[in-house]
């Protein structure tokens, strides 16, 4: 009894230093994994289909130049200002105007670009260039045939996905027929690679999109003559919306570092590089 009274103490005891050890351990691998992650945290972007091209490119910048991480990602109008405002992400971008009428409170917003929408066609069809007139025809229903303003008889359909190029459009040019003949994809789909996709796979189609997010397969028409830059902003091609980046007002100084990138001259390049308007040369 005596020798088994003393393993039991020596079985306790060395019990009881295995689990000190075992929660030192713990605490020590917490406070490192802890510390591995904020040192690792990305930048968190969150906004419209139709601005994630551009703040993937920036953010592949911006890492290469600071070492910092970005992490973009594509969500409904507002989705991105709205969680900014919260402190959920980073930073909100969108180009939708309406969003930006009610920006909330505690949040600002820096416009880093004028994002154009361009009109796309199959690529064999003939037409290179619209009358501002003839385009408002269009989109209103007036003219519903290729043939109409000089191409081959065939149906115009309408590829509407993107709310922020189709925002513009009604505004500046024209509002949408109701008649109008629209492709719409059979299930639902990133709306800039939907655009390219639709406009590539039927003759008779005619879709609004980012200048710049365009694929290589689709043609690019011209309105009186003029494709959006630098040089025709805003007296001769006058569809462009602002590209806001909203952030709260309190933000973080690597948010802000993302900011002040974007708006400096290497940022005003990959801007340019996707065929946006420079806000500052």
């Amino acid at each position: 009894m005596k020798y088994k009274k003393q393993f039991l103490d020596v079985f306790v005891e060395k019990t009881e230093i295995m689990k000190k050890l075992a929660f030192v351990a713990t605490l020590a691998f917490s406070i490192t994994s802890v510390q591995n992650v904020m040192a690792g945290e990305a930048i968190s972007v969150l906004g419209d289909p139709c601005t994630a091209p551009l703040a993937k490119k920036l953010g592949e910048a911006f890492t290469k130049k600071t070492g910092k991480n970005v992490k973009v990602e594509a969500s409904a109008c507002a989705a991105g200002i709205y969680k900014a405002s919260q402190g959920e992400v980073n930073i909100g971008v969108s180009t939708h105007e309406v969003v930006l009428s009610y920006l909330p409170d505690g949040t600002v917003n820096t416009v880093i670009a004028k994002a154009p929408t361009v009109v796309l066609v199959h690529k064999n069809n003939p037409v290179n260039d619209l009358k501002l007139q003839q385009l408002k025809d269009i989109l209103a229903g007036k003219i519903r045939n290729w043939k109409e303003v000089g191409g081959n008889d065939l149906e115009i359909k309408n590829v509407l996905l993107q709310p922020c190029t189709t925002t513009i459009f009604s505004k500046t040019s024209a509002p949408f027929g109701k008649g109008i003949k629209r492709l719409t994809p059979d299930k639902p789909m990133d709306p800039v690679a939907g655009t390219n996709k639709m406009v590539e796979s039927d003759e008779g189609a005619m879709g609004l999109q980012i200048y710049g997010y365009e694929s290589a397969d689709v043609k690019v028409l011209t309105i009186d003559g003029y494709l959006p830059n630098e040089k025709t902003f805003p007296a001769n091609y006058k569809f462009y919306q602002d590209y806001n980046v909203v952030t709260k007002t309190n933000a973080d100084d690597d948010t802000k570092a993302f900011v002040d990138f974007a708006m400096s001259p290497e940022g005003q390049e990959v801007v340019a590089s996707l065929k946006h308007i420079r806000v500052k040369k």
